[in-house]
């Protein structure tokens, strides 16, 4: 019965970590759309090819059978919004109609001229598999259009190191992000058993295990995050900025880490739904993101997963050259705060039950009178 039990066990946690993968699909990807058509004056009068397919683009209807499109096209004014816009990570991509787009539609309608073409860009940084399915897909749409389409994939780091593959730039983003959890999660459980705040008689003391837990963790988590970066500079060739990325991710592991603790030392049935959910749950946020994965884990698992800010972190770094504050650094410094939070809230409950013996004072006691 027992090997019955661990075998539906391990294919529960599989199905829990690779659900998102196998059932991923695109929806409402956020994509711009910039009309620098100037128009062009024709027997039938003036005709604005370029605004014309962007307001088709903008207002196209919902594919029957779908709950959503999967791109959102929204409509930019300027070269330089829409530059903002992708600096700032809002967009995976963007289409430009050139200025002369109209003039040209016409001059190859009358055979004096090529079909002109238009130019998408599309943001390795914000997903690399998104970036891979909508290269392939894009192109079969304007293909279909019989309009040319230039498609440039940008912010793709280190060209030498590039991924050949969707497949291989999640392995090399998983590589970074999977043993930092492990470790992480490791450290957490070896600490709340060698330290227990339980077994402290006062609340002095239960800060005083809660003290010895952070401060360990302080040092295993950088030894977690020098791993992961050794692990991704050898078996993927990340080429990962060292310093850059070991201070990234020793943050991301402590914040992890104080998560974990405070989780256990409130209760272990708290600890495990937190690794249920924050591990297991959450593992392939890293790299898919909320537009790509199914409704429950795009409106519950992804906003609060750590996964899902080491994972921006690292492409920040990788892609875009990002510094010592990468994305998603924000949200792992309020994750590490609410497991700090916990931690401080586990030291004020006392672990005893009802008949161990009652709290003892900390302060010394006087020799009773011999008066």
């Amino acid at each position: 019965m027992f090997p019955v039990l661990i075998v539906v066990l391990i294919g529960d946690v599989m199905a829990l970590m690779f659900y998102p993968m196998l059932n991923m699909a695109p929806k409402e990807l956020p994509f711009a759309v910039l009309s620098l058509d100037e128009g062009a004056e024709t027997p039938q009068g003036e005709i604005n090819a370029g605004a014309m397919m962007a307001d088709t683009l903008v207002n196209a209807e919902v594919p029957e059978g779908e709950d959503a499109a999967p791109i959102k096209w929204e409509l930019f004014e300027s070269q330089q919004e829409l530059d903002q816009a992708l600096a700032n990570n809002e967009l995976f991509g963007a289409l430009t109609i050139p200025a002369d787009f109209t003039e040209r539609q016409a001059m190859a309608q009358a055979g004096a001229g090529d079909v002109p073409s238009v130019d998408v860009v599309l943001d390795n940084a914000k997903s690399p598999i998104a970036a891979t399915q909508m290269q392939q897909s894009l192109g079969e749409v304007f293909a279909e259009m019989n309009i040319p389409a230039n498609i440039e994939i940008i912010n793709t780091g280190d060209s030498d190191a590039a991924a050949s593959s969707p497949l291989a730039g999640m392995m090399s983003q998983q590589i970074g992000v999977m043993p930092l959890m492990m470790m992480s999660l490791a450290g957490s459980i070896v600490l709340t058993r060698i330290f227990p705040k339980k077994n402290a008689a006062s609340t002095g003391g239960r800060f005083a295990a809660l003290g010895k837990q952070l401060g360990y963790a302080g040092v295993l988590s950088l030894l977690a995050a020098v791993t992961a970066v050794v692990l991704l500079n050898t078996l993927v060739g990340a080429s990962a900025p060292f310093w850059t990325t070991t201070v990234f991710l020793w943050l991301a592991s402590f914040a992890v880490m104080s998560l974990f603790i405070g989780s256990f030392n409130i209760s272990t049935l708290l600890g495990v739904l937190v690794v249920v959910f924050a591990l297991l749950c959450g593992m392939l946020t890293a790299v898919l993101p909320a537009e790509l994965l199914p409704a429950f884990w795009a409106d519950w698992i992804y906003p609060w997963s750590p996964q899902h800010f080491i994972g921006d972190g690292i492409r920040d770094i990788l892609y875009r050259g990002a510094g010592l504050w990468p994305r998603g650094a924000g949200g792992l410094l309020a994750l590490g705060g609410i497991g700090l939070a916990l931690a401080g809230l586990s030291a004020l409950i006392s672990g005893r039950s009802k008949g161990s013996a009652p709290e003892r004072s900390d302060e010394p006691q006087s020799a009773p009178s011999l008066a």
